[in-house]
Order: structure tokens, then sequence, then C-alpha cells
């Protein structure tokens, strides 16, 4: 299997969780600063109008809210991105209430919970309040949904040259999946991609997909026992070793993730 290569730039970052409500306060954490005292309740991202904010789930917030950050960080227009979205979990609070309310007596289901449930649900948020007509894709691969987010949102920017947005998130599972999915943390995750010739500053990164007979996550550099929990239970937080990368000139050059059960993807920081 010959080797891949796919350059870019990352221009803009956004991220969100409970401990953290922007890119600068997530590097804090990955340093290792300690944890506020509190946790935060929700994003409330003023891009939604106040009618749609107000009915809008967890996840559709914290996709929006890191989204909107990024974009703010790049310094680009929304409407001008392409858009990549991604969840290894959606929204299972709403997948609980669906399966509760049709194994009931009464059937009816939330017309507003309903649209809401669907996995596209945050890029459709998304577009519809930034006016954004390029296509917007919604990706899920649980464990792996990072990897092949990235992979995805970097071959259309360079095959098409085109400007990407890249969210990551998953929320606490619902109560009745705690068995079976560990994952109580909020996070998000956003990325501007450029081609890497475009006129605007970022960290230059080269992807390459390779085999690998038994690929796995790498471990984090981070000392945070929050971070390590987070990068453990969440899927959408296995971006954090990417982020770890982007963060630290200093560090590591490289970072290899799992991309499917015979290959792997590496990105190095140029």
């Amino acid at each position: 299997m010959q080797a891949k290569k796919l350059k870019c730039k990352i221009a803009g970052i956004g991220a969100w969780g409970s401990y953290f409500d922007s890119w600068q306060a997530l590097q804090q954490l990955l340093g290792g600063e300690p944890l506020p005292d509190t946790k935060n309740k929700g994003p409330k991202p003023t891009i939604i109008p106040a009618n749609e904010r107000r009915r809008a789930p967890l996840p559709v917030r914290l996709a929006v809210e890191s989204s909107w950050q990024a974009t703010q960080s790049a310094g680009l227009a929304p409407d001008t991105l392409t858009c990549v979205f991604a969840s290894g979990l959606g929204d299972t609070e709403l997948t609980d209430y669906m399966c509760r309310t049709l194994a009931s007596e009464q059937k009816e289901l939330s017309p507003t919970k309903f649209h809401n449930s669907v996995h596209n649900a945050p890029a459709g948020y998304w577009t519809i309040s930034t006016g954004t007509m390029s296509a917007a894709n919604s990706v899920a691969g649980y464990e792996e949904s990072v990897s092949l987010t990235l992979v995805e949102a970097l071959i259309q920017c360079v095959t098409e040259h085109k400007p990407m947005l890249v969210t990551f998130y998953d929320a606490p599972v619902a109560d009745v999946l705690k068995p079976i999915l560990s994952n109580q943390e909020t996070f998000a995750f956003s990325l501007v991609i450029l081609p890497v010739d475009a006129n605007i500053d970022g960290v230059e990164v080269t992807a390459e997909i390779t085999p690998a007979e038994q690929p796995a996550w790498p471990a984090l550099q981070s000392s945070s026992e929050y971070i390590a929990s987070m990068y453990a239970d969440n899927p959408s937080a296995k971006i954090l070793c990417l982020a770890e990368l982007i963060a630290t000139s200093n560090g590591n050059k490289s970072v290899t993730m799992p991309l499917s059960q015979g290959t792997s993807v590496s990105f190095t920081r140029s």
C-alpha cells in the first residue's frame, strides 16, 4: 500500500468543555494548570437566534460554540467554509427519549426533539445560523470518529482547494447507557483548515496514511487526570493528541492515530 500525504494549514481553533471555554483555557489545562473551582453549565452560542437557542440541545450548542470560536480565531467569515462535523456518540439523551416514548403506550414524539435527534442537527444549526451554503458533512465513527473526520476534511481541503471547518463534539451519555458507555465529560473542539498555500498564518501539518497491524491511540503528554479521563472516554476528545501537537513547538513533532483495523494516519508538524 503506497503512503498518501495530505498537507494543510491550521489557522483557527475553538474549544469548549466542562472546565474550559476557549482554546486558550484548554491549553492551560494541557500544560498542567489546576482546574477551575466550578464547572461550566453549558455554552450559549450567540450566533444561534434566541428562540432556536432555547430549544437547542447540548451537543448542538457545543458544536456551534466551538465552530464560531474557530472561525473568529482564523478571521474568516463562516459562510466561506465547507464543514465536516463529527460525534462518536451523537445525542444519547434524545435517543433515550425517543426509544422510551416509542416503547410506551403514548407514542407521540415531540417534533422539536425529533428533528434535534438526527446526527446532522449541529451542522444544520450551524449552516442556517451563519447562512452557509457550502456542503456540510456529518460523520459518526465511535472511537475512530476523529481520525476519519480529519482525513475526510483534509481530502476535501487538498483536492478541492477549499478552506474547511472541522468540528468534534460529544456530550455526557444518558443515564441508561452508562453501563456500556463511560463518557461523562462535555467536549467540543473545532479547527479551521486551509490549503497550505493560503495567505493566512497557521500551523502547517502533513498527514500520511500508512498500514498498521494494531493501531492504537497515542498517550498524551499532559499530566492532568481530567484531561486523561476525557481523552479515554469521550470519542471526540481523541483530538487532544493533535491539539498537543499544535500547542507545543518544542515537544513531539508527530502523532499517529488509528484510522481503521489495518491503517493509521500520522500527523507531522512542519
